[in-house]
């Protein structure tokens, strides 16, 4: 687990009806170098006094702090509820602090949902997204890392952590499969969680694992950290993936304290594949920095060299106006001539969920991206992730996939192996096409 000195540890109190949530809390706090009187008991009517005194011990500015920046924000340990119930608690939010919300009161009481629903075909027409419909687990809500893109990173108050693993993965799982028998993959990926950051003390993915192969699935861990020696020890680490989100060395060091270097991310993915463990890269988001073409052709080249990945996707960073962007990171840090042609074509690009660059300026990204893998590794499939289908239309044969049915990272049918599992419930991905099936998914 991360070397993690959060400045408050709080547990809520149904914790201890379980000797097993308060072993797996106790290991934690033992990584952490904190004895178990290290974390506070809270109940359900101290909430507000639990976030007063969050928010007096944790700011956002805090994720830059040395030596441990985003490695400090507070840790809430409590109990999951698996019946995505989410009450009013009028009697608690008429006392909560000022800046603080309805959702922190859920996450602290462990009302974190279970399971989640993305791509949608419906809803990706709506918003004009290319992707595969599925639906994920989650265990937590919350990050130790800082990337100042992500709301989560950048300013969230506290991490959630779900500690009644045994029941998820006997209850949630298990479930979850029965409902979609078409969907082979799924990920534990929520919500703004890295859950290898976590382990092995956490013990979730090792079980997660050990359930997937009782029930003939697999599973992905999407990371951007290099927390994986532990995985040798999985016993049914064949049933993982493992996804990297990967950033060129400076847009690591400048924009995601508290994560993996850009390199050892790479290191950590060829351990993987050592173990045997297939692994994917997604550079996602990819943030053109000043630097971003030497920076993206390095690790690209490093990428192919110490690995041998399954694929690797492309999605420059997405769902902003170039306002909304400057306000999280210091756009001086960017190519100034596509921030310029971002500022250029911000009326244009207004409620666009790829924006804030516009689409000839991520095409012109793609395009550099898919050559310098090429210059590498001329097999491994490429695809762009979350895109429009007007940006598979333009660049799609640039990238040796087809738009309907490309193999990406972590598809809900993307079989160990390159493989599409691909069924009448889910022929294609949602890639809007002109006529014939849409499948149920």
């Amino acid at each position: 687990m991360y070397n993690l000195k959060p400045v408050r540890v709080y547990y809520f109190e149904e914790v201890q009806d379980d000797p097993r949530m308060v072993a797996r809390m106790e290991r934690m706090l033992g990584a952490m170098d904190l004895p178990a009187s290290g974390a506070q008991s809270f109940s359900r009517e101290q909430v507000p006094e639990v976030l007063t005194d969050l928010k007096s011990a944790w700011t956002p500015d805090m994720v830059f702090d040395e030596p441990w920046g985003p490695w400090g924000r507070p840790v809430v340990f409590t109990k999951q509820y698996l019946d995505y119930s989410t009450p009013d608690y009028p009697e608690i939010v008429e006392r909560l602090p000022e800046g603080t919300s309805l959702s922190q009161v859920h996450a602290l009481l462990g009302h974190i949902r279970p399971t989640g629903k993305y791509h949608q075909r419906q809803d990706d027409w709506d918003k004009n997204y290319v992707c595969w419909p599925t639906e994920d687990f989650g265990t937590m809500s919350g990050c130790p890392h800082g990337c100042q893109y992500c709301g989560t990173g950048k300013s969230s108050l506290f991490t959630a952590v779900g500690v009644n693993i045994e029941e998820f993965m006997e209850v949630t799982v298990p479930r979850l499969v029965a409902e979609r028998p078409w969907q082979k993959c799924f990920r534990m990926i929520g919500w703004g969680a890295d859950h290898i950051a976590w382990e092995p003390e956490y013990d979730c993915l090792g079980r997660y694992a050990a359930k997937l192969a009782e029930l003939d699935r697999f599973g992905y861990f999407h990371s951007a950290s290099a927390n994986v020696d532990w995985l040798a020890d999985v016993e049914h680490r064949d049933r993982l993936i493992g996804i990297w989100s990967a950033s060129c060395d400076s847009m690591a060091r400048q924009l995601e304290p508290g994560s993996g270097p850009a390199i050892e991310r790479i290191e950590a993915g060829a351990k993987c594949e050592a173990m045997g463990i297939p692994v994917r890269y997604k550079l996602k988001p990819m943030i053109p920095m000043s630097d971003w073409r030497e920076g993206y052709a390095d690790l690209l080249e490093q990428m192919c060299k110490q690995t041998n990945p399954e694929s690797i996707g492309f999605c420059v960073v997405m769902w902003n106006s170039i306002a909304s962007l400057d306000a999280k990171i210091d756009l001086d840090l960017l190519d100034q001539d596509y921030v310029q042609r971002s500022w250029d074509a911000a009326e244009e690009m207004e409620g666009v969920i790829t924006g804030p660059f516009p689409h000839d300026v991520r095409a012109e990204i793609y395009r550099y991206l898919a050559e310098q893998v090429r210059r590498w590794n001329k097999d491994v499939p490429l695809y762009i992730s979350t895109e429009s289908r007007e940006m598979w239309d333009e660049v799609g044969e640039d990238l040796g996939q087809r738009p309907e049915s490309f193999f990406c990272g972590c598809s809900p049918i993307g079989l160990p192996g390159r493989k599409l599992a691909v069924s009448k419930d889910c022929p294609h991905s949602t890639y809007r096409l002109a006529e014939g099936p849409t499948g149920d998914a």
